[in-house]
C-alpha cells in the first residue's frame, strides 16, 4: 500500500512539474488600423473601428464630431491605448462643445493667437 501512495504522490508531482514547465504564450494585441481621408485643407480625417471620423491632434488627442442624445457635439478628448485589445479608448479628460460654442471658439481664434504670442514673448 505504501507503494501506491508513493506512486500517486510522484504522479501528482510530475503533473505539477509539467504544468510549471509549459511555455506561457502571450497574445499580442492586433494592430489598430484606421482609414484616412483627406479634405480640402491639410487635415487628415481618420475613421475609428467604431466608424467615427476624427482628426488626430497629436499626443493621443482627437477632435471628433458626434451625435449624443440627439445633439451634435464637437468632442476634443485624450485617448489611451487599451492594454488587452490595443485599441484607443476615450479617456476622462476632454470637452464637448455644441456647434454654437464651436462657432464662438472659431471667432475668438485671432484673439487667442494674439494672447499666445503676447505670453510667448515674455
Amino acid at each position: 500500500m505504501q507503494k501506491s501512495k508513493l506512486e500517486a504522490t510522484k504522479a501528482e508531482h510530475d503533473e505539477v512539474e509539467s504544468e510549471q514547465e509549459a511555455p506561457v504564450t502571450v497574445k499580442k494585441p492586433a494592430k489598430y488600423k484606421q482609414k484616412v481621408e483627406e479634405f480640402g485643407d491639410d487635415s487628415k480625417v481618420q475613421t475609428s473601428s467604431d466608424g467615427e471620423k476624427f482628426i488626430e491632434l497629436g499626443k493621443a488627442k482627437r477632435a471628433t464630431v458626434r451625435n449624443f442624445k440627439g445633439s451634435t457635439l464637437i468632442d476634443i478628448r485624450e485617448f489611451y491605448t487599451d492594454k488587452e485589445t490595443g485599441e484607443p479608448k476615450p479617456g476622462k479628460k476632454g470637452i464637448s462643445l455644441t456647434p454654437e460654442q464651436w462657432q464662438e471658439l472659431k471667432q475668438a481664434t485671432p484673439t487667442l493667437d494674439a494672447l499666445i504670442a503676447k505670453i510667448s514673448k515674455k
